[in-house]
């Protein structure tokens, strides 16, 4: 019966693997690269960064299952909302496995949940990056052996990063949260009988946001004469989950298909998402009810009601504080009650859906937005020509450079069932552009602001779509390029290597590289 071990990278990057593994630095990932298959992927990165691993778990694009990002508008649910993976409109892969009657496990998926009359092991929110749910498992008491074993996972979930984490501490707890992971996943293969297994190292994520400028000297945001033993504190993260993953390895023999993927990668941050609503400010589409930063509640827009300056005039760090000691799903609806408070829904016509990362603008649109005022038809069609025309001519003025790399309407590269939930236009950034705090055009003149490692949730690395897999297994060759690949074939690619067959709504194609199967 073959078996398939699967294994996850949260946002580790393509070229910073072609990079390590080409000087040395992680040699389990490049002996799997020497014995097997490897490629670059395309993925819905280019477009939604978060999009990716529901894309490959769904083997569909977010039209057809919706999901995009950690913070999400929902079609007739008022303002932006925390995202519930419940979501998701379409099952993961593993659904098909479990249903065919294969033993899965399934440990730390990224925006997982749950699944009903699921017959295999899922554990949730042992060690990811970022946790959407409680962390549980099914049956309850694996996690609680788990944490018995290995304690708890020692590296920070996202929502306990509230500024610019101390970098070696944060660094040291990543390289312990990889061990951890490692050992536990290694544990949890041995002592269980398994068809297909799927594991995800999320600590390349988290190293990618908060170490970048520790590892760049060029990034601005760069100590100055650096980190003393921080050099290489992004890689430090990187050798240690390639150590890991070897540990993992060790439990598996030649006669099991083992792919490791990635959906995204990681940059430098030059993202203008956190200037865009000021953008939307000075074209008149977005009216403020008051601005979370009271430095800048007094531009495009209304004063600061009465609840947003007694919450102003607290100190962040105060509030911070407070953030810590509240319940996880408490602190998500406050935060977004802030959020949605900020903006006068009766007199807005287009508004950013919360993001770090790329540029999501969303209509107000009648009868889609409990709020909504534009009219579907000509009207919403020439408000959006409106936004794409002035986000395409922003520049970076010490630079001249386009801040915008490419504008994608929804409409036309995400249709499907689930698109009534997506952003009407996305704009994603060059970073050649190396936007920080400012942008220019003649009709919006200047935009200022703090730089986006300045404002929350103070990334200095930001995603970028570099997307790889890797694998070996009965049915690859040594040294195999995989060429043309897409995320959306990973689903696809297991269900086949496994021998079940492929649900009609999968939109990718089974690589024959690594399941041995020709294309029809």
């Amino acid at each position: 019966m073959p078996r398939v071990l699967l294994i996850g990278l949260d946002s580790a990057d393509a070229d910073l693997l072609d990079r390590w593994t080409g000087e040395g630095h992680l040699p389990v990932l490049a002996g799997l690269r020497e014995q097997g298959v490897w490629g670059r992927l395309g993925t819905t990165a280019n477009v939604m960064h978060v999009s990716a691993w529901p894309t490959l778990y769904t083997g569909a694009l977010p039209g057809h299952h919706g999901m995009y990002h950690a913070y999400q508008v929902r079609a007739g649910i008022h303002g932006v909302r925390r995202t519930l993976p419940e979501w998701c409109s379409l099952p993961p892969f593993w659904k098909y496995v479990d249903d065919a009657g294969r033993r899965c496990l399934v440990m730390d998926a990224f925006m997982d949940y749950p699944l009903e009359g699921f017959g295999g092991i899922q554990i949730l929110e042992y060690g990811t990056w970022t946790w959407f749910s409680e962390p549980s498992s099914k049956p309850g008491r694996c996690r609680k052996e788990l944490v018995r074993r290995f304690g708890p996972y020692p590296a920070p979930e996202h929502t306990e990063i509230v500024g610019v984490p101390e970098p070696i501490r944060f660094r040291d707890r990543l390289v312990e949260g990889a061990r951890v992971k490692g050992e536990a996943s290694a544990w949890l293969l041995r002592e269980h009988t398994w068809d297909m297994a799927f594991v995800t190292f999320g600590e390349t994520h988290g190293a990618g946001h908060y170490l970048w400028h520790v590892s760049d000297s060029a990034y601005p945001s760069h100590p100055p004469g650096g980190v003393p033993g921080g050099e290489h504190a992004l890689r430090d993260v990187y050798v240690a989950v390639d150590r890991a993953i070897g540990k993992v390895l060790e439990v598996v023999d030649d006669s099991t298909t083992v792919m490791l993927v990635s959906g995204d990668g990681m940059g430098p941050n030059h993202s203008a998402a956190h200037l865009m609503p000021d953008v939307l400010a000075r074209l008149g589409f977005l009216s403020a009810a008051g601005r979370i930063d009271s430095e800048s509640a007094d531009r495009g827009g209304k004063r600061a009601g009465p609840l947003l300056r007694l919450r102003n005039a607290i100190p962040r760090g105060f509030r911070q504080s407070i953030a810590r000691c509240l319940p996880r799903s408490l602190n998500y609806r406050l935060s977004m009650r802030w959020v949605n408070a900020a903006i006068d829904w009766e007199r807005t016509r287009v508004f950013c859906i919360y993001n770090s990362n790329e540029g999501y603008f969303r209509i107000n649109l009648e009868g889609r937005e409990p709020a909504g005022i534009v009219e579907p038809g000509s009207e919403s069609r020439h408000i959006l020509d409106e936004v794409a025309a002035e986000v395409g001519r922003l520049r970076n003025p010490a630079n001249s450079h386009a801040a915008a790399h490419a504008l994608h309407r929804i409409d036309d590269v995400f249709p499907g069932p689930e698109r009534h939930h997506l952003p009407d236009l996305v704009a994603t950034w060059d970073p050649e552009a190396r936007v920080l705090d400012e942008l220019r055009s003649d009709s919006s003149g200047l935009i200022r602001g703090k730089a986006g490692y300045e404002t929350p949730p103070y990334y200095s690395g930001n995603h970028r779509p570099n997307a790889f897999v890797l694998a070996r297994g009965p049915r690859t060759s040594a040294g195999t390029l995989l060429e043309g690949g897409h995320i959306l074939d990973l689903a696809p690619t297991v269900l086949t290597v496994l021998g079940i067959d492929c649900p009609p709504h999968y939109q990718g194609r089974a690589w024959r590289e690594i399941s041995g199967e020709r294309p029809v």
